[in-house]
């Protein structure tokens, strides 16, 4: 099937039906951008953008029920399955922030249209003119100006026109580069990465929200140390992380690349990469002050700060400084999870950080696992109430440190996790204390 016939056989049907809506109100109608490169490139699409020469009040008076809140010429159309978003044809002015144009100016073509985007091979568009008569979609028709397919299938990320003046309307680009290079496994055309180098302090300029946002893109490939590398190689990673730049080492991008490749019980774990990534900066505080500068949500701060505290257990447990049990145990402390302590172990064992110890403490921690051994006080089958009424003692704080060491005996195997034994050793104990 060749590529006019996959994007006809891919288009949804509601969006075939806009596309013969706007045509026979006399518009163009188009696919474009990641759609058509999607399907190039034998992906599923997960959007499906319009483009016209319908201008934002043509297309409301054509759509009455359409929502323009921008001044950038994209209209959001409802159909019965999603907001579809038609953009008039424009070209984008100068940008004074390097992130968005200050103006833009509505085109009658669509191969202008394509001339103001990044890459080329989201360029392309399928679809009909307006004063060209058909279906849009059984008619339609490949516009590929810049040879967009011509390089997916090469393998190769080459900027629309002049990189330089790509990057400069939008520092944001160089980013997304790392990121479409990773997810399609394309390399970058020199020119394109010599653009890039050089206007690469333009990336101070982008709000952290959107670093992080790319950032994720790029973790969230099912191989990403290509993007990882991209980010160093282009001298970006100075710019949106300056502290992870400093402790940058050559086989970062394939530790975090070890971790999930979509199959077996680690499969892509997308806190866990990024856990990984940070993995270089020693300091906590710096590594949160990485993550706040991304903009990226408390939870996954806390995440990470717990990932980074069962890590340093699991090193202190390779070097036998604890046991297995007591592993256990401070990773549920943690996570809430004792398996999370045998998924570290894997972890690091697939990075190639762990000492040859952490197989056999691997082995003890899954076992311990298939058969349900403590690592919390709530699995102990015994509580503080039970507790006060056969210790003679008032309620305190003994109590939690009585159960706590409770614990680590039936994980380390000196006593059963039952009512009658749990009772008398917390006798012994007391009676001792």
């Amino acid at each position: 099937m060749n590529h006019e016939a996959a994007v006809r056989a891919a288009i949804p049907e509601d969006v075939a039906t806009l596309m013969g809506q706007l045509h026979s109100a006399g518009y163009a109608a188009f696919v474009v951008g990641g759609a058509i490169r999607d399907i190039a490139a034998g992906r599923a699409p997960e959007d499906w953008d319009l483009a016209t020469d319908a201008t934002p009040e043509q297309l409301r008076t054509t759509f009455p029920n359409a929502e323009y809140e921008n001044r950038f010429g994209t209209v959001g159309i409802p159909t019965l399955v999603a907001m579809r978003e038609v953009t008039t044809f424009r070209s984008d002015g100068p940008s004074s922030d390097a992130r968005r144009p200050d103006a833009v100016t509505f085109l009658d073509a669509i191969e202008g249209d394509l001339a103001r985007r990044d890459f080329t091979v989201n360029a392309m568009a399928f679809g009909l003119p307006g004063n060209v008569a058909g279906d849009p979609v059984i008619s339609g028709t490949l516009v590929d100006p810049f040879g967009g397919a011509k390089d997916l299938a090469a393998g190769l990320l080459r900027a629309v026109g002049n990189p330089e003046e790509r990057f400069r309307e939008d520092a944001l680009r160089m980013l997304r580069a790392a990121r479409f290079v990773t997810r399609f496994g394309l390399s970058i055309e020199p020119e394109t990465a010599a653009a890039a180098r050089q206007n690469a302090a333009l990336a101070s300029t982008l709000s952290g929200e959107r670093i992080g946002a790319e950032i994720e893109g790029i973790l969230a490939a099912e191989r990403p140390a290509q993007g990882i590398s991209a980010l160093r190689d282009l001298g970006l990673l100075v710019h949106v992380a300056p502290e992870m730049n400093v402790a940058w080492v050559p086989e970062l991008p394939e530790r975090v690349a070890a971790l999930g490749t979509g199959v077996g019980t680690d499969s892509l774990d997308l806190i866990g990469r990024l856990a990984e990534l940070l993995s270089v900066i020693s300091d906590d505080a710096t590594a949160e002050r990485v993550l706040t500068a991304w903009r990226r949500p408390r939870a996954t701060l806390h995440a990470i700060a717990a990932l980074r505290q069962i890590d340093r257990s699991a090193a202190s447990a390779e070097r036998g400084e604890i046991d297995a049990a007591m592993y256990r145990i401070q990773v549920a402390a943690q996570s809430g999870d004792p398996q999370d302590a045998a998924r570290q172990l894997r972890r690091r064992i697939a990075t190639g950080r762990a000492l040859p110890s952490a197989a056999t403490l691997l082995s003890l921690c899954e076992r311990a696992d298939e058969n349900g051994v403590p690592a919390q006080v709530s699995d102990l089958l015994i509580n503080g109430s039970k507790l006060l009424e056969h210790v003679d003692s008032r309620p305190g704080p003994w109590m939690k440190t009585m159960l706590d060491e409770l614990l680590k005996r039936v994980a380390q195997g000196h006593v059963e996790n039952r009512a009658e034994p749990l009772i008398a050793v917390a006798k012994l104990i007391h009676e001792a204390g």
